[in-house]
């Protein structure tokens, strides 16, 4: 008989299966699933933050700001002055990034790293590897970005404007 698997540890184990079980750390016991009217997951909380969120017509988790403690790839690391911009919610121009992690496709979501290897934002990356060697254009669109307060670090969600 087949043990069916918790909502938890399917989370879990999509989150390993899209990043890779070395990328991620979390424990998937602390886990938690919120989910939207029609019973499908909407977000991933770890340690009550949402981490995740699931994005409806293909099923791929998106990693919010809070995730970028808990995510190691893929990032690419930009420069200070750069990361001072990007904190802004403004594009990685392909000329100020640093490093990369191997593997990069395009449009995979992407931790942006300062020099330091803290975590500026999170976005989508728009060009291949070969591509960024090119250094013209925007590699990185921030979806979400971290923002330093005086509290702390606390994540920010770009708004659109109805304009």
């Amino acid at each position: 008989m087949v043990k069916s698997m918790t909502p938890e540890e399917h989370a879990y184990g999509l989150l390993t299966y899209i990043y890779g079980y070395k990328n991620i750390d979390v424990d998937k016991d602390k886990l938690e699933i919120k989910y939207n009217k029609s019973k499908r997951i909407k977000y991933i909380y770890y340690e009550g933050k949402p981490i995740f969120a699931f994005r409806n017509n293909d099923g791929y988790l998106l990693p919010l700001a809070e995730a970028a403690p808990y995510m190691k790839a893929p990032y690419v690391v930009v420069d200070r002055e750069t990361a001072k911009f990007v904190s802004q919610g403004r594009s990685v121009p392909a000329k100020f990034i640093k490093a990369y992690s191997r593997g990069l496709r395009p449009n995979v979501e992407v931790l942006v790293l300062d020099e330091d290897g803290k975590p500026v934002a999170v976005g989508r990356l728009l060009y291949s590897m070969r591509e960024l060697t090119l250094r013209r254009g925007y590699a990185v669109k921030p979806r979400s970005r971290l923002v330093e307060a005086q509290s702390g670090t606390r994540a920010q969600t770009p708004r659109r404007s109805n304009a």
